[in-house]
């Protein structure tokens, strides 16, 4: 079914892994400063309980139920995703435009193939015979090609690779997303998911091609973080224990006011007024109101 017998493993392809997971084990480090993973959070884009969303997910087998129910979520539907049961077309997309389209395979296959593809990925992460992110590759090529909703399925596979990623112990994976990057490789993309797809149609699966494609997807995303983490890890690992923990309070309250803040911090009134005004200078935090209608909210 998925041709992995056809897959070469390119010293390219595998200076790449390794630079991921090189970055998997800089940012555990950082884990255990929770406001400095808050501050750094792309998550936004997803909803603030993406993670927690993430955590509940990881301990769970992937499924058809929980396939459907991710989908329900991720598109805002009351009730839980079905499989199409018509034909339908993957629009590939960019900044500039539509760039092409994909065929996608026919419901009766989705129905054949989806389990399969599921349990695949379960049995893979198990027995680890296979390293985690060529699975998750394989995976979102096959997935792709199914295309088993009547829409958004990239924007579930997107979602995908980051649950799947985090599932297999790449925790930095919710807090940077891989929708700006696909938009600005959009032409790429088209050019070597179409590749691959043609080859898997025939039957005689060209891999190399998408997966140089997907581990340089997930090297950017790993930068974008990395940039972050040097640009503000050493300013947060730093700061005054009273600041962090007032930053740590921003991580379940969207805004609080000064009397607020004193009554969760215990700090003292005029501490506190100082390290508030070093957390706005600083672009941590924005003040809103004046005197006693004061309250802040985090950038």
């Amino acid at each position: 079914m998925l041709g992995l017998q056809n897959l070469r493993i390119s010293p390219k392809l595998l200076k790449l892994a390794c630079e991921v997971d090189e970055f998997k084990g800089a940012w555990g480090a950082m884990e255990s400063h929770t406001t400095s993973l808050q501050l750094l959070s792309d998550v936004s884009s997803f909803g603030r309980n993406f993670k927690d969303i993430a955590k509940s997910w990881q301990g769970k087998p992937l499924n058809e139920e929980l396939l459907c129910r991710l989908h329900a979520l991720f598109t805002g539907a009351k009730q839980m995703s079905l499989y199409r049961d018509g034909p339908t077309t993957l629009m590939i997309k960019s900044d500039s435009g539509i760039i092409g389209e994909l065929e996608a395979a026919g419901p009766e296959e989705i129905r054949a193939l989806m389990p399969r593809l599921m349990q695949w990925v379960e049995e893979a992460f198990e027995k680890k015979e296979e390293h985690p992110l060529i699975v998750i590759g394989v995976f979102i090529a096959v997935f792709l090609q199914l295309a088993p909703f009547d829409k958004s399925n990239q924007k579930l596979a997107r979602l995908l690779v980051i649950l799947l990623m985090f599932k297999a112990g790449y925790s930095y994976a919710p807090y940077s997303t891989l929708d700006s990057i696909l938009n600005m490789r959009g032409k790429e993309y088209f050019e070597v998911l179409k590749h691959t797809q043609e080859t898997l149609a025939q039957g005689q699966i060209d891999w190399e091609s998408w997966m140089e494609f997907f581990f340089s997807l997930l090297i950017e995303q790993k930068n974008k973080l990395q940039v972050r983490m040097e640009k503000r890890g050493g300013e947060i690992v730093n700061m005054p224990a009273l600041s962090t923990k007032i930053l740590k309070l921003f991580e379940k309250h969207d805004r609080l006011s000064m009397k607020e803040i004193e009554r969760l911090t215990r700090g003292k009134r005029s501490t506190l007024k100082l390290r508030l005004g070093e957390l706005v200078e600083g672009g941590y935090l924005i003040r809103h109101g004046q005197a006693r209608a004061t309250w802040y909210s985090k950038v």
